[in-house]
């Protein structure tokens, strides 16, 4: 009898570990598609896609230090800042270094690199390292904080 009941324990406790890494799989495309949508809506000055990703909450430490509250991000993103850009578009590559869930909480740690074009010419922007934390509310993935810190272009190394 017990050799049947051990047996029945690691089948229930492989099922577990196995549902557990769909979840997870599941999440990790979610908090990719999640980043992705943030860094689509800031290069367009999209502020009502930021209001739908972003807890009420929200709170952002900018790539100068600066500590940004939800309603001051959201003047960054603007019909009267956008004009400021005069034509410029931005692309956004994303390189995910990490991503960890803890029940309803995520940290996700990603690279980004800034593409600019302005008249056709593009010139590479800067390099920002990125900790985002999510939070599901009503079983929705939302940004709860960002912290941006600046990327330093390497060196050229003395010959």
């Amino acid at each position: 009898m017990v050799p049947k009941f051990l047996l029945l324990a690691a089948l229930t406790a492989l099922s577990s570990i196995l549902v557990s890494a769909q979840v997870s799989a599941k999440d990790e495309a979610l908090l990719k598609q999640l980043v992705d949508n943030m860094t689509t809506a800031q290069a367009n000055y999209d502020a009502a896609a930021l209001d739908k990703l972003f807890t009420a909450d929200y709170i952002e430490i900018s790539p100068v230090g600066e500590f940004d509250p939800r309603a001051k991000v959201m003047t960054f993103y603007t019909p009267e800042e956008k004009a400021k850009t005069a034509g410029m578009s931005v692309n956004v590559e994303e390189t995910f270094r990490s991503i960890r869930v803890y029940g309803d909480t995520a940290i996700v740690i990603s690279e980004f690199a800034y593409t600019m074009t302005k008249d056709g010419n593009n010139r590479p922007g800067p390099k920002i390292m990125a900790t985002v934390v999510a939070r599901k509310e009503r079983g929705s993935w939302k940004i709860a904080s960002a912290q941006y810190t600046g990327v330093r272009p390497q060196q050229a190394k003395p010959q």
